[in-house]
């Protein structure tokens, strides 16, 4: 407990910080600002380049705004809760305020542009290898972008690119990332009953999410790197043994609306999802909605 409590008095010192800084240009003229810019300069250094927030409507978009306005790679949002939390496909992410991670972390990648929707793969292996190192539990992960334990989701990414007309250089993605992480199964809806899980339902631990966040933060730059460094296979490779769709019957929704049945193959080269249907024809899911099939389990 002690702990803890340390761990959010560091948070709502930050927050003081950070809107001080923030104002202070308004106040402050000639010598003084030049000191106050440069004592920002030095506790963006010390606050690990990290705005918490203790509510806002979508940090995605909080960290979008501050990518346009010049904020550099690494540089992450965090609230303790979401008035609109998103995912993919449009969909509400549930943020139930202090027993979430809810975070945006910005990245200006040295990738070319046909490298950025394999971003997402990327992050996907970067969360759950923290979140293994974390707990020291097995997690999965279900393509494109969700974390498994057990058959059930524990938390999801959403990575939305700057505008490609953008100069090269200005080029940025952010990355959205939701984790269940004290959430207790009375706090989900009976619509996500069976379906969702946290970190404390699976393991019987309360976590600190300062921890989470900064495990996660260090890992997805880590991967990043690989990816730059590396190439994609390097990713593709690690990330097909948390595959929890490989050789399960799953069903997917196409652009058409129409429900295919098949077996997951996994990601091909490209990071699109290769599945086999009951005829042994191949089919290629570049998006959508893709689900396990009936009692399967990730």
């Amino acid at each position: 407990m002690p702990d803890l409590i340390v761990s959010r008095m560091k948070r709502e010192l930050k927050v003081l910080i950070n809107l001080y800084l923030f104002f202070s240009h308004w106040f402050l003229k000639g010598a003084e600002f030049f000191l106050c810019t440069f004592f920002f300069a030095l506790t963006s250094i010390v606050m690990d380049n990290i705005i918490h927030l203790h509510s806002t409507k979508s940090t995605n978009e909080d960290a979008y705004a501050l990518a346009i306005n010049g904020a550099g790679h690494g540089v992450g949002v965090v609230a303790e809760q979401q008035s609109q939390g998103r995912g993919r496909l449009g969909r509400e992410w549930i943020s139930p305020p202090g027993t979430g991670l809810y975070c945006s972390i910005i990245i200006r990648p040295s990738l070319s542009l046909i490298d950025f929707p394999r971003i997402t793969l990327t992050a996907g292996l970067a969360l759950c290898s923290a979140v293994e190192s974390l707990t020291s539990h097995p997690f999965g992960l279900k393509w494109p972008n969700d974390l498994y334990c057990r058959g059930k989701k524990c938390g999801g990414i959403l990575v939305e690119s700057s505008p490609l007309y953008h100069g090269k250089e200005s080029l940025f993605v952010i990355v959205g990332i939701g984790v269940n992480v004290n959430t207790p199964s009375d706090l989900f809806p009976a619509s996500l009953e069976g379906k969702a899980s946290s970190l404390f339902m699976e393991t019987g631990v309360l976590w600190d999410i300062s921890d989470l966040y900064e495990k996660i933060h260090d890992s997805l730059l880590l991967h990043i790197a690989i990816h730059e460094q590396q190439g994609f296979a390097e990713i593709l490779k690690k990330w097909r043994t948390h595959d929890v769709l490989y050789e399960k019957e799953m069903q997917w929704l196409t652009r058409e609306g129409k429900v295919i049945r098949g077996w997951g193959m996994g990601p091909d080269a490209d990071g699109k999802l290769i599945a086999r249907d009951s005829k042994g024809v191949l089919h290629e899911i570049l998006s959508g909605d893709v689900q396990l099939y009936r009692k399967n389990r990730a």
